[in-house]
């Protein structure tokens, strides 16, 4: 005759309220391993052609709204202004490749559009110890050889997803910038703006301020891009590119 266990009840109680306390802290631990932007409302603000006279002021508006931003650098800008370069990158921004001069790319040979994105690396990397992961083609204007180049370097290329179409000249208006940026906005877009536009960085604070009381958390780039499996070469967010200057 085979003999029983009997486990008491009050064991039994004991183990049911141990095994419904480890539960909030297993769920909090899952949490805490899901990529930011999964849990939160995210957008990544990104400024195009500097450093330039108007970066600094760019930088305390974001420093006030702790908002971070990627910045899409240009090589010999990046050469003539080494402290506004460091003054982005010790903001904690994220730096990108936008090539040395901006040239558009895809008018040139393979050489040309691999010193363009090489220079450019080199220079960053020398100013503030920090290597580009990211790629901005100027104009938008991609190919297979900027794609092949890039590639090289382990960089993403980034057009953007959405702009405020700052680089025409006939909507460089405050509150034109200031409605077309909340217009545009939404969960998850890459927003592309110029800091070399002094009314872009005009409308900055009434465009974050608004994005603020919307709840949204703004992120670099890599950080919106977090945790999903990424292959250098390729344009991210994965849509069509964005036209930009």
């Amino acid at each position: 005759m085979a003999l029983h266990r009997f486990v008491p009840l009050a064991a039994i109680c004991a183990l049911a309220l141990s095994a419904s306390l480890a539960s909030p802290a297993q769920a909090h631990q899952q949490r805490a391993a899901e990529p930011y932007c999964v849990t939160h409302k995210c957008i990544a603000l990104t400024f195009d052609d500097g450093p330039a006279e108007y970066t600094n002021d760019l930088l305390k508006v974001l420093k006030k709204y702790k908002a971070k931003a990627t910045f899409f650098l240009i090589g010999n800008r990046v050469k003539k202004h080494p402290k506004l370069t460091k003054n982005i990158a010790t903001g904690g921004h994220e730096l990108g490749n936008h090539t040395w001069d901006h040239k558009y790319l895809t008018d040139l040979e393979y050489k040309a559009i691999y010193d363009e994105v090489k220079k450019t690396q080199d220079i960053i990397k020398k100013t503030t110890g920090k290597t580009p992961v990211l790629f901005r083609a100027p104009g938008g204007l991609t190919n297979e050889g900027v794609r092949t180049i890039t590639a090289k370097f382990k960089l993403l290329q980034i057009p953007g997803t959405v702009s405020t179409q700052d680089y025409i000249k006939d909507y460089r208006d405050v509150e034109f910038l200031t409605g077309r940026a909340l217009d545009i906005a939404d969960q998850d877009e890459v927003m592309l703006m110029h800091e070399t536009v002094k009314q872009t960085v005009e409308s900055l604070p009434a465009v974050l301020e608004d994005l603020t009381s919307q709840g949204y958390s703004f992120v670099t780039v890599s950080k919106l891009l977090e945790g999903q499996e990424l292959i250098p070469g390729e344009i991210y967010p994965e849509q069509l590119p964005l036209s930009g200057d």
